[in-house]
């Protein structure tokens, strides 16, 4: 059995980070019969977690399953890849958002905002900014299954860039779910090429700080914030979707940059590729 789970641990890992985290959002999205329990609802992004550290310790033992687990904590890293990770997304987004304005000659409408929708419309959005990181930071596990599961397995057999692109396809298809109740090809393709270029970046912080899941979901956790509080369209919509269309463009921009610059080979120049390789153990 162990044979079996290490053979096939990158499908079979997929399979239960995709089953528990789609019974939620299926079940919140009105699609199955039944409703899940809001203490269960808001460990959707712990699914990534659970699956991640229950396939690890099954095919790799204690210590590998330790090790992934903190990488969580690895801050050591420099300063320039917490800074990278702060800043190339909200550069994206605000810079979409104004293009935009400049082309429309309307400045941006922070009324509209999805925070108003979250916090209320009278709300002092400036108080929540803060908080709203730091619980997606806690709550959204989606990079211990990401970054820390299945990209090194991608990675054992493709180059950084090719696994990042696979990474990128299996993350879209993962927010499926989030478009059921209003779904629309043009949003949902616009959606897919940034998980493409998103991918790339987030691979490019994990194998520059030998696998730091704290700086890719530093990065991940920003992009949300700041989606979130800047006057860009629901993706779910069709509508409106000019600033998230730059945004899109502008990520695409960072990373074939970041493509050329560190090369497809390991998006780095200096570190190694991020890999697990189960050859020993099948043998």
């Amino acid at each position: 059995m162990k044979t079996f789970l290490n053979r096939h641990s990158l499908v079979i890992g997929l399979l239960l980070m995709f089953l528990y985290t789609w019974t939620i959002d299926l079940s919140n999205a009105g699609v199955l019969p039944f409703e899940v329990p809001f203490p269960i609802y808001i460990t959707l992004g712990w699914g990534f977690i659970f699956a991640s550290l229950l396939m690890t310790w099954l095919t790799l033992g204690k210590d590998k399953t330790v090790t992934l687990f903190k990488r969580f904590f690895r801050w050591r890293v420099g300063w320039r890849w917490f800074l990278a990770a702060l800043l190339i997304e909200p550069v994206c987004i605000a810079a979409g958002v104004y293009l935009t304005a400049a082309l429309t000659r309307t400045p941006p409408d922070f009324s509209a905002a999805m925070a108003h929708q979250i916090f209320g419309e009278s709300a002092n959005l400036l108080v929540f900014i803060l908080p709203f990181f730091l619980v997606d930071l806690i709550t959204n596990g989606e990079e211990m299954g990401w970054r820390g599961y299945v990209l090194p397995r991608l990675q054992a057999n493709y180059s950084a860039l090719t696994a990042s692109l696979f990474l990128g396809v299996i993350w879209a298809f993962w927010h499926l779910p989030k478009y059921a109740a209003n779904f629309n090809i043009a949003a949902f393709g616009w959606a897919v090429i940034h998980f493409l270029a998103f991918a790339i970046i987030l691979t490019w912080l994990y194998n520059n700080t030998k696998g730091s899941l704290l700086v890719v979901a530093v990065c991940h956790a920003v992009s949300n914030t700041v989606g979130v509080f800047m006057p860009m369209a629901n993706t779910a919509s069709s509508e409106n979707m000019g600033a998230y269309i730059f945004y899109v463009l502008f990520e695409v921009l960072a990373a074939t940059v970041v493509t050329v610059v560190a090369g497809s080979a390991r998006l780095s120049r200096t570190e190694e590729k991020q890999i697990q390789s189960f050859r020993s153990i099948q043998r």
